[in-house]
């Protein structure tokens, strides 16, 4: 026992393993959403100089047309009198792609030639649950399968109100069907 916590030492140790673990995990959100923001910022950074598009019904004062300049060697967007730059407008980016994309400019085939694409071939309930519970395959196989991610049928089940498997049950699934090797402990 502690004399100040009142904690054994194991108790301690394990709120302090439970610290670290939360501070990693909030160090690599910060470090992911960095990234995001950054990638955000080198697209705009790639359309041309004097580039315009038009923002509507999104919050206050990003409405309205901007106008891409550069200030002392950094990309702004000027509406008016009023100076962003790019980062200022990634709260509203998803709007802000919407706008460039209706001005004509080819977003998606420049920058997300990586992304997967959407369901190549309309894959309807039925279908869907012949091949995730009669056939027992997995969301990956069958966004392989359908030229998509794993993700995308996941929010196609969602659609359709489909319940997953729990990840036990998947797990017993891909040993039978020898996808995981089974590791049994020495005795």
């Amino acid at each position: 026992m502690d004399g100040e916590t009142g904690r054994s030492g194991d108790e301690q140790g394990t709120e302090n393993r439970i610290m670290e673990k939360k501070a990693t995990k909030k160090t690599f959100l910060s470090a992911q959403a960095r990234a995001n923001v950054i990638k955000f910022c080198e697209i705009l950074d790639d359309l041309p100089i004097n580039f315009i598009f038009k923002l509507n019904k999104v919050s206050k004062g990003f409405n309205g047309s901007w106008k891409k300049t550069d200030l002392n060697g950094a990309t702004a967007w000027q509406k008016g009198h009023r100076i962003l730059f790019n980062s200022s407008l990634y709260p509203v980016r998803k709007e802000v792609f919407q706008a460039i994309e209706k001005e004509g400019y080819p977003l998606r085939e420049i920058h997300f030639q990586d992304m997967k694409p959407k369901i190549d071939s309309p894959l309807t309930k039925e279908r869907l649950k012949e091949l995730y519970y009669r056939q027992k395959k997995s969301l990956r196989e069958i966004g392989r399968q359908y030229g998509c991610s794993r993700q995308s049928i996941w929010l196609l089940m969602e659609k359709y109100g489909l319940k997953r498997r729990t990840a036990s049950k998947a797990l017993r699934i891909a040993v039978r069907q020898n996808k995981i090797p089974l590791i049994r402990p020495k005795r």
